[in-house]
């Protein structure tokens, strides 16, 4: 694997990028990873992406600062009208509609456990707007967090990962805005009908 190329360089840094990736009319928050100047990403095997990647061996990041994105798809399947299909090469991706900022890449699987697929990311394709620079927001940050720890929680039903999810539910009340604090709301709700009584 060769070094990154501009502007993918200066996209993603060194460590878990926190993007939503699309595969075929599916999509999902996922973390790219960026080490040693080569992107990969770690998949679990019984989710959509990963039959996807097997399949197709695309994967579309899109860079969104949307709290209410992130919830949603981690938690339920986004309706077809939400993709839009287009020809990159000889392939045809599907990517989320709205969101303008978009790394298209091959997706290689490199080895497998009985859990997981690890992912070797190759961009072949960028699509990214002029847009001001956005500072590190602490309600998103916490929407990502506890999004993360709510789909373990409802694997293993660990009380500690119920914990988490609420410390960082009340730090979006304290430092979100009000889309912050709708897609916490929305977080709990999904958790309450996997398992009943978590949040009241």
């Amino acid at each position: 694997m060769g070094p990154l190329t501009d502007p993918v360089d200066q996209i993603f840094t060194e460590g878990i990028n926190e993007v939503i990736v699309s595969t075929c009319n599916n999509a999902a928050p996922m973390g790219i990873i960026r080490k040693n100047d080569s992107l990969s990403m770690i998949v679990f095997r019984t989710s959509h992406t990963a039959q996807n990647i097997i399949r197709d061996e695309w994967i579309v990041a899109h860079i969104s600062h949307d709290p209410i994105l992130f919830v949603k798809t981690a938690f339920e399947d986004l309706s077809e009208e939400s993709f839009i299909q287009e020809q990159i090469g000889d392939r045809t991706i599907h990517r989320l509609r709205g969101i303008q900022n978009w790394i298209c890449c091959n997706a290689h699987v490199e080895h497998t456990t009985s859990e997981k697929l690890f992912v070797r990311l190759e961009p072949i394709h960028v699509n990214i707007t002029k847009v001001l620079p956005m500072p590190v927001h602490r309600g998103l940050n916490n929407i990502i967090e506890a999004t993360v720890h709510a789909t373990r929680f409802i694997l293993n039903k660990d009380p500690e990962l119920a914990r988490f999810i609420r410390h960082h539910g009340d730090l979006v009340l304290r430092c979100g805005g009000e889309q912050d604090k709708r897609a916490m709301r929305l977080l709990y709700g999904y958790v309450n009908t996997k398992v009943p009584g978590t949040f009241t």
